[in-house]
């Protein structure tokens, strides 16, 4: 199985990238992990028409190279979204057991831009995820979902990482 993790947007802020490559370092060992960087677009103004253009295009491109990098035309994909199911760590870890036990089919999640994912795409995807109901930087998302895949497999493998 592979993981992918689509992201708009560069890990640019200080120790992010480090801590990023700290979590895909230990997570590696138990499944072979991808980040994928997309370019989001620049949001000139607020208004609902601009915000909308601006996410159907980028669901648009984060749809095609989801179709090209996991070579299907259904790939299995969840969206971080603020208006998501939050899960506790055993779910994660049981959600991570059950892409294992999947007979080897690839999983992507997805973190948007800072406009977040149209409505369409929700629909296509097989789950939304919460990290929580704050808004984040999507660069904290990124290693925050990467600790949490980390956890979640740790606790799959009997690694001692989690206390919980």
């Amino acid at each position: 199985m592979n993981l992918f993790i689509f992201s708009f947007g560069k890990l640019k802020t200080p120790g992010m990238r480090e801590a990023a490559d700290h979590y895909i370092k230990y997570l590696s060992q138990w499944t072979n992990v991808q980040e994928i960087e997309l370019k989001p677009m620049s949001v000139p103004d607020k208004s609902d028409t601009t915000k909308k253009r601006i996410q159907s295009h980028e669901a648009s491109l984060l749809t095609v190279k989801l179709g090209s990098i996991m070579g299907t035309k259904t790939p299995r994909f969840f969206l971080m979204d603020e208006t998501g199911s939050p899960m506790r760590t055993q779910e994660w870890s049981d959600m991570a057991g059950l892409w294992e036990m999947s007979g080897g089919e690839d999983t992507a999640l997805c973190i948007g831009s800072s406009l977040g994912f149209p409505d369409e795409l929700k629909k296509k995807a097989r789950g939304l995820i919460s990290l929580g109901p704050q808004t984040m930087p999507h660069e904290l998302v990124r290693v925050i979902l990467l600790e949490q895949l980390f956890r979640a497999w740790s606790v799959l493998h009997h690694h001692p990482y989690h206390n919980g």
